[in-house]
């Protein structure tokens, strides 16, 4: 419950400062790109800085299989909802491509703790490369099969 109320006290301070007028929207921009660019790779790149055992080898084939199969359930899911709904393309993606690294990281490290952020790194990654090849196949000029365009890189 702690880490919840760390959470949300951050998220509360993120929004006065803003309030406040001490931050603008051309500063959350750049706040955005520092974090995209520098700071979630640093994490990412930190979190990797493991001694690798047996134990943390199979916690990572675990992480991938069960991130594998919740992005295809998600990806079922969401193009369901998609149909359902009469969505277009960029509110699938938008509901398929959640910003893990800004969401995730912060997550796992407040309720979990640093050492989890090495398994939280297996779904952003993987959640990186099956929304761009998502975003490959939704924004295809041509008529081309759904298979081609995922496996075509």
């Amino acid at each position: 419950m702690e880490q919840i109320a760390k959470l949300f006290l951050m998220i509360f301070m993120g929004y006065a400062v803003v309030k406040l007028g001490l931050l603008t929207d051309e500063d959350s921009k750049v706040l955005s790109t520092l974090v995209l660019y520098l700071i979630v790779p640093s994490v990412i790149l930190n979190a990797f800085q493991v001694d690798y055992t047996q134990e943390k080898v199979n916690g990572l084939k675990l992480a991938g299989i069960a991130s594998l199969l919740l992005l295809i359930i998600l990806l079922l899911i969401v193009n369901l909802i998609g149909k359902l709904l009469n969505l277009n393309e960029v509110e699938i993606l938008s509901i398929y491509y959640s910003n893990s690294g800004n969401l995730i990281v912060p997550i796992v490290t407040f309720m979990l703790g640093e050492k989890w952020v090495f398994y939280a790194c297996v779904f952003m990654g993987l959640q990186t490369f099956f929304s761009g090849h998502i975003a490959k196949m939704y924004s295809a000029t041509r008529k081309d099969s759904i298979q081609k365009n995922f496996f075509q890189h």
